[in-house]
């Protein structure tokens, strides 16, 4: 499929590009497999959806498919996507790089189809054009990231996260998933110079990310930081029987 599509944007050039994020407005969509010791999971995101109409409502009655600019096309592309049309959809986003192959907007959107549908090498391949036409575009980092996490290349997801949280370190979420991505790529210290600075970037303090970082610094063996952070856990949460359990392990 990728392949015709290649061909419609580009008549025979050599040119290759490649679900709803949040990436599909939660925060638990198509996640990575958990493993036992992982207290989260990579975090989705929505795509920016807030583009500008350029035509008022109620004037596109005698407008033509071939008339519509490709922000048009793209907003109904959104339409589309909200009511799970996904082919639809497709093929507006299609249309409009078509018109204006190095439209971001309709590159992030087709990479969330593509994402939505598991199709995780077309995703990367579209999130990947979306960079390379804007290569500020925080989110389409972050769902790279996600793609590459997916497919299992943690070199490439590590990456990709690293990116998103040097553009926009205000999107909490993604130190979790450059820390997982790190852990699976065995890199221990970039996962917990990650949580580190999650928990730094808090107002207060949240026991989930705290006990993450804990389980970094037990795995590292660095028992003097795993101990003070779990003893500010139990500072937090006096009845948490697990952490008064570890606890006493390296007290005996």
């Amino acid at each position: 499929m990728w392949e015709i599509i290649t061909v419609l944007i580009l008549a025979g050039a050599s040119f290759y590009f490649i679900k709803k994020v949040n990436f599909s407005g939660s925060d638990d969509v198509s996640e990575p497999e958990p493993e036992p010791k992982e207290e989260e999971k990579p975090v989705e995101e929505v795509p920016d959806a807030d583009k500008e109409e350029l035509i008022e409502e109620g004037l596109l009655e005698e407008e033509s498919e071939e008339d519509r600019g490709a922000d048009r096309l793209i907003s109904d592309a959104h339409t589309e996507f909200e009511k799970d049309n996904l082919r639809e959809a497709e093929r507006l986003l299609i249309e409009a790089i078509k018109k204006d192959r190095k439209n971001h907007h309709a590159y992030l959107a087709l990479g969330n189809i593509f994402f939505k549908e598991d199709n995780w090498e077309d995703a990367i391949n579209a999130f990947g054009k979306t960079v390379e036409y804007d290569p500020v575009n925080d989110v389409a980092f972050n769902n790279l990231g996600l793609s590459y996490f997916k497919v299992k290349d943690y070199k490439s997801a590590v990456s990709a996260f690293e990116k998103a949280t040097a553009v926009n370190p205000d999107i909490k979420s993604r130190f979790i998933n450059l820390a997982l991505a790190a852990k699976k790529n065995k890199d221990n210290k970039l996962a917990i110079k990650s949580l580190e600075r999650l928990t730094s970037l808090e107002a207060e303090p949240n026991v989930k990310h705290l006990k993450m970082l804990a389980s970094a610094y037990e795995d590292t063996g660095q028992t003097d930081k795993f101990t003070k952070v779990l003893t500010q856990v139990l500072e937090i949460d006096p009845e948490d029987v697990d952490v008064k359990r570890k606890l006493a392990r390296y007290d005996s």
